[in-house]
C-alpha cells in the first residue's frame, strides 16, 4: 500500500498539517519506508485525466512519485504489458491503479469490468479498494467493489448487477462467481489483469486458481496484463508467461535490483529451547523487545490456533498484546491491523495472514516462534523489521526437534544466542505454568489438533513417525500446557490427520 510523502521537510510538514482533517485521507499516510522510495518527479507531470490528477493531489495529497511509480506508470500508460519488481510499502498500489483508471477513461466496456485486480488476501484487497475508491473520486462514473471470501457472495451477486469498472478479488472466491455466477460474462471485455503480490499468491497455493481463472478470462492477446511482486522466483516469470501476451515482449521493471536485502543486513539470532521453555523463552524476548523506546514488536506463529494460545498466555501474564489470525472476523482483523500500523509501543502476535502484503512501518523486533515452512517464509516475516535503513532485530525461537531447520539458513548472518539462565527460567516456569492453566479448555484442544495438524506436514524432516507426532502432542500438552490427559479428538479429525489406529490418542466418547 503506498504511505508517501514529499522529498523536501517544508513539505512534509505541509502534507502532514493538511492530513490531519481530512478522514477521507486515513488511507494515506508516510512511512520511513516510502520516504526512502520518493523521487522529485511530479504526478502532475503524468499524461493522465486530469480528475486523477485531481484525486491524487486533493484526495490522497500526493505531489511527487516513489521510484517504482515514476519508472512503472508511464510504461504501463503505453499499454505493453509489465512484470515489475517492488517491495511492499513502496507505492506500487499507485502504480497499477493509475494506468488501470486510464483503461476505463479511454476504452470503456459497453457493459461490464474494466479491470480486474488479483490480491493474495483479503486484507490487501480491501486495501487495494480503499485506494482505489480514492484515486477515482473525481470520476463520478468510475466504481471499484472488492469481493473476497469469508463474505456473503448473494451480496456480491446483487453488486453485479450494476457492474463495477474495476472489480479487485481474491482468487477463490473470484473462482467461485466465474463458474457459478455469470461473472465471466461480465469480465468478456476485460482490458486490465493486474496481479499484486504474485509471489505470495503462488506461495499461497493459488497457482491451480489462477489457471483456472485465465481459462475464463478473454485471451490474453485482447488485454493488458501487469502484474506486480516483490520476489521474481520461476513460477512468477510461469505465471507472467501464461497471463502475458508474448513471453519475449513486455516490459521489465525492478525497483529491488541489488537492494539493501534485509535478510543480509539485519541482526538475526536464534534460540533452540525445550517444548517446556519455549513459552519462558518467548516472554523474556517479548519483555527484551519492550526496552526499546517506542517498540513495535511482531511474533508470528504457525498456527491461528497458535497464534491465540500465546496471545492468552501474555495477557494472563500481564502483557497486553494484539492478536490477529484468520480466526478473527474480518472487522476485527482489519481494527487490529489498522492499530499496529498507526501506533508505537505496540506488541502483535499474528499467523502469516499479517506477513504477506501489508506494510506496517518501524517495526522493532520480529519473533518467529516455531519452524517457518520454508526459507521464503523466513526471509519474508523478517522483512517487516529494518525497513529504510531503520535500526530492527529479527529472533528464530525453536524447539529443540525443530533445529533441523537452521541448515535452511545456513547462508544468512544468523547467530546463536544463549538461552535464558536456568534461575531465570526456574522463576519464570511457575508463573507460566500457573497461566496456561488458567486458559480455557476450547483453546487448549484447539491448539492441541493444530500442533498435530501443523508438525504432521514435516513428519519426514523432523525424522517422525505418526506414532511419534502423537506421543511429542500428548507431552507437550501435558508436561507444558498443563492438562491432564490430551484433549479429546472426534473420529473424523483423526482421521483427516491420517492418525486412525495410532495409540495415545483421546477419542471422543460416543463418536461414531
Amino acid at each position: 500500500m503506498p504511505q508517501q510523502g514529499m522529498p523536501q521537510q517544508q513539505g512534509m510538514q505541509q502534507q502532514q498539517q493538511q492530513q490531519q482533517p481530512a478522514k477521507a485521507n486515513a488511507i494515506s499516510r508516510t512511512s520511513a519506508t516510502t520516504m526512502s522510495q520518493m523521487t522529485t518527479s511530479a504526478f502532475d507531470e503524468l499524461q493522465v485525466h486530469p480528475l486523477t490528477k485531481k484525486s491524487i493531489a486533493e484526495v490522497m495529497r500526493y505531489q511527487t512519485m516513489t521510484i517504482v511509480q515514476q519508472q512503472s506508470i508511464p510504461v504501463a500508460l503505453t499499454g505493453v504489458d509489465l512484470l515489475a519488481k517492488a517491495k511492499t510499502g513502496t507505492g506500487k498500489t499507485l502504480s497499477f491503479l493509475i494506468p488501470a483508471v486510464e483503461h476505463v477513461i479511454r476504452d470503456p466496456p459497453v457493459r461490464g469490468i474494466s479491470v480486474l485486480i488479483i490480491s493474495p488476501t483479503r486484507e490487501l484487497a480491501q486495501q487495494i479498494e480503499e485506494e482505489a475508491k480514492m484515486v477515482v473520486q473525481m470520476h463520478r462514473t468510475i466504481t471499484v467493489m472488492c469481493i473476497v471470501g469469508g463474505t456473503n457472495m448473494n451480496r456480491d451477486i446483487q453488486g453485479f448487477k450494476r457492474p463495477p469498472s474495476l472489480l479487485v478479488a481474491t482468487p477463490g472466491r473470484l473462482n467461485d462467481h466465474l463458474e457459478n455466477s455469470g461473472l465471466a460474462q461480465l469480465c468478456s471485455q476485460l482490458r486490465c489483469l493486474i496481479f499484486d503480490e504474485a509471489d505470495q499468491l503462488l506461495d499461497m497455493g493459488f497457482r491451480p486458481a489462477i489457471l483456472t481463472m485465465l481459462k475464463f478470462l478473454p485471451p490474453k492477446d485482447t488485454r493488458q496484463t501487469l502484474l506486480f511482486s516483490a520476489t521474481m522466483p520461476k513460477d512468477v516469470k510461469t505465471i507472467a508467461d501464461l497471463a502475458m501476451r508474448s513471453a519475449q515482449n513486455f516490459a521489465y521493471v525492478d525497483t529491488v535490483g541489488a537492494e539493501e536485502n534485509t535478510h543480509q543486513h539485519v541482526e538475526q539470532t536464534y534460540v533452540v529451547a525445550s517444548k517446556q521453555g519455549l513459552a519462558p523463552e518467548l516472554v523474556t524476548l517479548v519483555r527484551e523487545g519492550m526496552m526499546t523506546p517506542g517498540y513495535k514488536i511482531i511474533a508470528f506463529f504457525p498456527t491461528a490456533r497458535q497464534t491465540q494460545l500465546y496471545s492468552e498466555l501474555l495477557a494472563a501474564l500481564g502483557i497486553p498484546v494484539l492478536e490477529i489470525h484468520s480466526r478473527k472476523s474480518q472487522s476485527q482483523r482489519n481494527k487490529v491491523s489498522e492499530q499496529f500500523r498507526m501506533g508505537n509501543s505496540l506488541i502483535m502476535f499474528t499467523s502469516d495472514v499479517s506477513a504477506r502484503g501489508m506494510d506496517y512501518p518501524d517495526v522493532s523486533r520480529v519473533i518467529q516462534c516455531g519452524a517457518p515452512s520454508d526459507r521464503a517464509q523466513y526471509v519474508h516475516r523478517l522483512g517487516r523489521t529494518a525497513r529504510a535503513g531503520k535500526d530492527g532485530s529479527g529472533v528464530l525461537l525453536l524447539c529443540d526437534f525443530e533445529s533441523y531447520f537452521l541448515r535452511d539458513l545456513k547462508d544468512l548472518p544468523v547467530k546463536a544466542r544463549a538461552n535464558i539462565p536456568p534461575e531465570e527460567e526456574a522463576r519464570l516456569l511457575p508463573a507460566v505454568s500457573q497461566a496456561f492453566q488458567r486458559l480455557p479448555d476450547g483453546t487448549i484442544c484447539a491448539s492441541y489438533q493444530a500442533w498435530m495438524g501443523f508438525y504432521n506436514s514435516f513428519l519426514r524432516r523432523l525424522g517422525w513417525s505418526k506414532e511419534d507426532l502423537v506421543a511429542q502432542a500428548n507431552d507437550w500438552v501435558m508436561g507444558t500446557l498443563m492438562r491432564h490427559e490430551p484433549p479429546e479428538m472426534e473420529k473424523k479429525t483423526i482421521g483427516k490427520m491420517g492418525l486412525k489406529g495410532v495409540p495415545g490418542l483421546n477419542i471422543a466418547q460416543g463418536d461414531g
